[in-house]
């Protein structure tokens, strides 16, 4: 494994995330996507001196910095076991609370976002505005790149992925293009799909929206090469069953799609009787899981945006379990 340097991710929502856990000592918090390990530093803190923290990433280079980086109390948390880490997909998340020897957890989180450590490595090919190879793999060890999606994938293929993981209007037009380009030369490179994108995104649009036209095919790429909205699901299901009573999860998400998932999981949830509302008694027998903390997401306020771009997307939405 290269070199890794210290993190440069800042997290986002930093204080609603730590308010609305409700976190005090003692207390068992899963933070999911560990990353730049803001987020679990500050759990740590909240959680001392006889809680623990467990925390997950599918992304080695993430954990070594974490670990390597870690002030005395992270590295005397990790020593005690009241910190411990563990690599693989937080769809895993069942299994890996397992391992860690507990049953039922206080907290959980997740933040769905890239962290500025892997957007900035240009080797990992996430960013149309970095030159690098077309991968966008998180996990170094999967099998799928986003090179051999475009190079081998047929046109139908990549047009549902685009109009259905990007939002993108011009889903068929891309496709067409790579389906044309890559007869004569596959691509390799981020560069390589980032100039066919502007060559043939019709000028009108191009100028007329706030993104570079580019910014949606390589979302909704690295959404299917990493499987994000499929382990999500699995992820919030599992979460629901490991907390405990009053137990809450909070996720960050950044983009509509998975935005989308994870309101419709909380929504259906926290949804108690569904019968008729004619029913004199009630047949269905369904009841609330959990409780909305906030019916709408918190977001950003302009000083953080202004300090931290990449707030200006971030959505946050907690549950209680009941």
């Amino acid at each position: 494994m290269k070199e890794v340097n210290k993190t440069k991710h800042i997290p986002v929502l930093f204080d609603e995330v730590i308010k609305g856990l409700s976190l005090v000592p003692g207390k068992i918090v899963v933070d999911a996507t560990l990353g730049g390990g803001g987020h679990a530093r500050a759990f740590l803190q909240e959680v001392l001196s006889n809680g623990t923290v467990i925390a997950i990433d599918t992304d080695l280079q993430a954990i070594e910095r974490f670990t390597k980086g870690a002030d005395a109390v992270v590295r005397e948390a990790i020593e005690n076991g009241r910190c411990k880490i563990f690599h693989g997909n937080y769809s895993a998340l069942k299994e890996i609370v397992t391992r860690a020897g507990e049953e039922k957890v206080d907290a959980i989180f997740a933040d769905l976002g890239f962290s500025s450590d892997q957007i900035e490595d240009a080797g990992r090919g996430l960013s149309f505005q970095l030159d690098g190879p077309l991968d966008m793999r998180l996990d170094q060890s999967s099998f799928l790149t986003a090179a051999r999606i475009v190079n081998t994938y047929t046109q139908s293929e990549i047009e549902k992925i685009l109009r259905e993981f990007g939002d993108e209007p011009q889903a068929r037009r891309i496709a067409q293009a790579i389906g044309k380009r890559r007869k004569e030369k596959e691509f390799s490179t981020t560069s390589e799909l980032r100039e066919l994108i502007l060559d043939i995104y019709p000028k009108k649009l191009r100028y007329a929206q706030k993104i570079h036209p580019a910014t949606k095919t390589f979302q909704a790429l690295r959404i299917a090469v990493n499987s994000e909205l499929d382990h999500l699901k699995q992820f919030l299901e599992a979460s629901v069953e490991l907390l405990r009573t009053k137990g809450r999860l909070a996720v960050i998400t950044f983009h509509s799609g998975e935005d989308r998932v994870v309101k419709k999981f909380f929504k259906e949830q926290a949804q108690g009787c569904i019968c008729p509302p004619d029913f004199p008694v009630c047949r269905c027998g369904r009841i609330s899981i959990v409780r909305l903390i906030s019916k709408k997401p918190v977001t950003a306020g302009t000083a953080e945006e202004s300090k931290n771009p990449r707030a200006r997307s971030a959505k946050l939405r907690i549950v209680e379990k009941i």
